[in-house]
């Protein structure tokens, strides 16, 4: 009987492999996701699963206590496609996919901002938990992802706290808005339009305020989050209903809401246009679904900027803080070794128990045998002879459990673990699957964790 061995899928696409068209169709807000794992929870009800959708990404990781439990690779990518109505044609070459330590090696990164667009910015961070929270909620969080996450995060947060990655313009926000340095000479002049009031655009402002623009103005569809926002940064807020007057008057217009569809249209943008008199305007867009109709770019004195524009900042951004990155690789492949380390004992676990257990049984039906056979012997005798026995077979099954552990090439391991269970006729023992034992594991996995933070 083969070994169950724990499996770890990961599937995807990123602003590396996709544009901004694609990964605006592929998309998922809160809703979606949490729609989208519990479909996974009822065609899969034996896997763990997270969704992991951002302006940059969109992620899926999928693990199960057996192989065979979890599909096949690229059913993963199908099941992103279905989800947001996407043919799989369109989808299918810009998706990569990991198993096992790449798939963990890879969520580190990502969680660290060293997958990111602008290297070093820290909202990653924050939407990873979320991702990890709503499957949490959603009932797909098992022990394997439990633990991998939770890794993650604490990898994140000694690089966070260890290395200057985050110094300086590192999130897209104000790398966007540093981009304006290179298309204007001053800001005295201009009037500024922020619209969204969320995440993103409290990230704008610092940035964007310290250009000392003529006037900056905040608008959105909730009129009480834009005077929030503009009140806490000593700015003025504007009804959204005026949008068409906000877009005549201002030369700067930077967005990022959650809307879904263009909140700015070539067809609106027409009548606006012409009451600018054709007066040049620079929007930046970083929103994804985007907000701004890519028409819009194309229309006379309209310069658009969207997210896929920011790579050459980004790029920029990169070579600053190689020597940071290079110290934050060195902390992702310690904790992606260590757990590897753990998945590894994960497989091996309950062969390497059933050996011991198989062995030790056998040591200790000789002893007694030899015990029953010689009455004489006293108490301390007997008990010395039983410490022997057991001795004994931790020294002899001490190397082969060791070279069993310490394999890094599953295809070897599977190799050694089927020839221990064929040469001494095991059966390894399926880990419990109540909802004690669940909870059991996870105990483990934070265990796992821990221990790896005082290693360090």
């Amino acid at each position: 009987m083969a070994p169950h061995h724990p499996t770890l899928l990961l599937a995807g696409l990123n602003h590396r492999t996709a544009p901004v068209s694609l990964r605006e169709s592929m998309a998922f807000d809160r809703a979606g996701a949490e729609a989208a794992l519990k479909r996974w929870k009822t065609d899969y009800p034996r896997t763990e699963a997270v969704l992991l959708s951002t302006c940059n990404r969109v992620e899926l990781y999928v693990a199960g206590e057996e192989a065979v439990a979890v599909p096949a690779p690229e059913r993963l990518g199908e099941f992103l496609a279905a989800g947001r109505g996407v043919a799989w044609q369109h989808l299918a070459g810009h998706l990569y996919q990991y198993d096992r330590a790449q798939a963990a090696e890879h969520l580190f990164r990502v969680a660290a901002s060293l997958d990111s667009l602008v290297i070093g910015e820290t909202q990653i961070l924050a939407q990873v938990k979320q991702a990890y929270q709503t499957a949490c909620a959603a009932g797909t969080v098992g022990t394997i992802l439990h633990a991998l996450f939770q890794r993650a995060f604490a990898a994140a947060k000694e690089i966070h706290e260890a290395t200057r990655l985050s110094g300086g313009h590192v999130s897209v926000a104000s790398v966007a808005v540093a981009m304006l340095r290179d298309v204007f000479d001053r800001f005295d002049d201009k009037t500024v339009l922020v619209i969204g009031a969320g995440k993103m655009a409290e990230l704008f402002l610092p940035p964007l305020q310290e250009l000392a623009p003529h006037r900056v103005l905040v608008t959105n569809r909730s009129p009480e989050r834009a005077a929030q926002l503009a009140a806490a940064r000593g700015l003025a807020a504007a009804p959204f209903e005026s949008l068409a007057d906000l877009l005549t008057a201002a030369d700067i217009v930077l967005t990022s809401t959650a809307a879904g569809q263009p909140i700015i249209t070539a067809e609106a943008m027409k009548g606006v246009l012409k009451r600018r008199h054709y007066r040049p305007l620079v929007m930046v867009d970083i929103a994804v679904p985007r907000d701004i109709e890519a028409a819009v770019g194309r229309m006379t004195n309209v310069y658009l900027y969207n997210i896929d524009s920011l790579q050459h900042a980004a790029q920029e951004n990169l070579k600053q803080r190689g020597a940071q990155v290079q110290a934050c690789r060195q902390i992702v492949d310690q904790h992606a070794r260590q757990f590897a380390q753990w998945f590894v004992s994960r497989d091996t676990g309950p062969l390497v128990r059933a050996l011991y257990e198989h062995c030790r049984q056998i040591g200790h039906d000789q002893v007694e045998e030899l015990l029953s056979a010689h009455p004489e012997l006293t108490a301390e005798q007997r008990e010395a002879i039983r410490k022997m026995s057991h001795r004994i077979v931790s020294k002899i099954l001490h190397l082969p459990v060791t070279e069993l552990a310490a394999s890094s090439s599953q295809p070897r391991q599977m190799h050694l673990a089927q020839a221990i269970q064929q040469l001494f006729r095991l059966a390894p023992r399926q880990r419990m699957r109540d909802e004690g034992g669940r909870r059991k594991d996870e105990e483990g996995a934070d265990e796992f964790n821990r221990q790896g933070r005082q290693e360090r």
